[in-house]
């Protein structure tokens, strides 16, 4: 892929005059973070020319599929990342909530594009606030890498997700009252 524009550190930090008429989204704090949050995912590289969302169907190989995109509430993300945790001793890297666009959480990080995003983690999110008018505000997103997400099935059996599932999915939920 090529590089950004030149002028997109200035959109999503500060803003320019230059670029888009001085429009910023302020999702960094200035164009030099900006730049190396870019450095820091490393260069993007996409599995080929095209790149295929659809559903899970029956008809697709299991191979040509690269990762999973998942949309489910707060209980449903929790489990996803207990199950990924499951069958790993690392309590920290095999879920991620990284900073980026919605695409970078639900393709780019999950589908092993970015040169130094983990290859064994799933991503939730997004974090990316631009995302709110579109995606319901009680749901989330969960990118799997297509080998984390076999793990997790294969393991799931053996899981809290069928051994305790009452407590995955309690019949009843305790209300908390914030106090104001």
């Amino acid at each position: 892929m090529g590089e950004p524009h030149p002028k997109l550190k200035y959109f999503v930090t500060v803003g320019t005059p230059d670029f888009r008429g001085g429009a910023a989204e302020h999702l960094k704090a200035s164009p030099e973070l900006f730049e190396e949050s870019i450095k820091r995912v490393g260069k993007i590289t996409p599995p080929g020319k095209f790149i295929v969302i659809g559903p899970c169907t029956d008809d697709i190989s299991p191979e040509l599929i690269k990762s999973l995109i998942l949309f489910a509430g707060s209980e449903q993300i929790r489990n996803l990342c207990g199950l990924a945790h499951f069958n790993n001793s690392d309590p920290f890297f095999k879920t991620l909530i990284p900073d980026g666009p919605t695409c970078a959480t639900m393709i780019t990080f999950p589908a092993g594009m970015a040169k130094n995003a983990p290859k064994d983690s799933a991503y939730v999110g997004p974090v990316d606030p631009t995302s709110n008018p579109w995606l319901p505000s009680d749901l989330m997103i969960m990118g799997i890498p297509a080998a984390l997400a076999q793990k997790m099935a294969t393991g799931m059996g053996e899981s809290f997700i069928c051994k305790r599932s009452k407590i995955a999915y309690p019949e009843k939920h305790t209300d908390i009252k914030p106090h104001l």
